[in-house]
């Protein structure tokens, strides 16, 4: 199990649910933290576990592809989880994964669709993976999912990390490196403040996905292969060095 680098504390949940105000508040990271590969990280968390899937069929050009070589992440989530239902308002997306054998996937618009079988379902996990960016109203796309799912037990949120040292290093060059469908960028505490705004209890979060491995790190990434330990869970590495954010929280 990997360790979170930041956890709710008093000192956060006072200014996530509104109870203080500051203008200009610092809250202090530890430097340096384990930084998990995202989907080593999803591995731990969600093996034999029960998962709603939200936005399961990714970028539609996409899926033969990933699907070929093992990255989709539903089709991963098939693979490990007790049970993993799958939705996305894609309805293409949805054939296709469909014809490729990818089972358990539905269309679903948050807030248009209704069906209780699957809105009255028991989750261990609510999964949403590289979306909150993308969407219009973020809060009130994640409350309208604290009210609709309320049999389930944890959200897992995944997004880009604004404060990454690769967005740092294009910013100081005047440039914004970015997907042109993102609408948001996250940061720790503005991620932690949108899901408790949504109704939610912030729990904590990691960082994952380092930018760039230097040839250091490769030599020890192998040292450790031989030894057979997983060099990226035995060593800490500087949190700017990481491109995503997770988030858990307690519906």
């Amino acid at each position: 199990m990997f360790e979170p680098a930041i956890k709710t504390n008093s000192h956060l949940e006072q200014f996530l649910s509104g109870r203080s105000f500051s203008n200009l508040e610092k809250f202090i990271f530890e430097k340096k933290s384990y930084i998990p590969n995202r989907a080593d990280l999803l591995d731990s968390l969600l093996t034999k576990k029960s998962i709603l899937h939200f936005g399961c069929c990714d970028h539609e050009n996409l899926i033969e592809e990933k699907i070929a070589n093992n990255t989709h992440l539903q089709q991963k989530l098939e693979k490990i989880s007790r049970k993993c239902i799958g939705i996305d308002n894609n309805k293409a997306g949805i054939e296709k994964l469909a014809k490729l054998n990818i089972k358990n996937c539905y269309y679903y618009d948050l807030f248009e669709s209704s069906n209780p079988e699957i809105e009255d379902e028991t989750y261990d996990y609510v999964l949403l993976g590289e979306i909150l960016e993308h969407i219009p109203d973020p809060v009130a796309f994640l409350s309208k999912i604290h009210s609709k799912f309320k049999k389930a037990g944890y959200l897992i949120v995944t997004v880009p990390n604004a404060l990454s040292s690769r967005n740092m290093y294009n910013f100081k060059r005047g440039i914004e490196e970015i997907n042109t469908d993102h609408k948001y960028w996250f940061t720790p505490f503005t991620l932690a403040k949108v899901i408790t705004e949504a109704g939610f209890s912030f729990e904590s979060l990691y960082f994952v996905d380092r930018s760039k491995i230097t040839i250091f790190d490769k030599v020890i990434k192998w040292y450790y292969f031989f030894q057979k330990k997983n060099a990226f869970a035995s060593r800490k590495w500087k949190i700017y060095k990481s491109v995503g954010l997770v988030a858990i929280a307690k519906f």
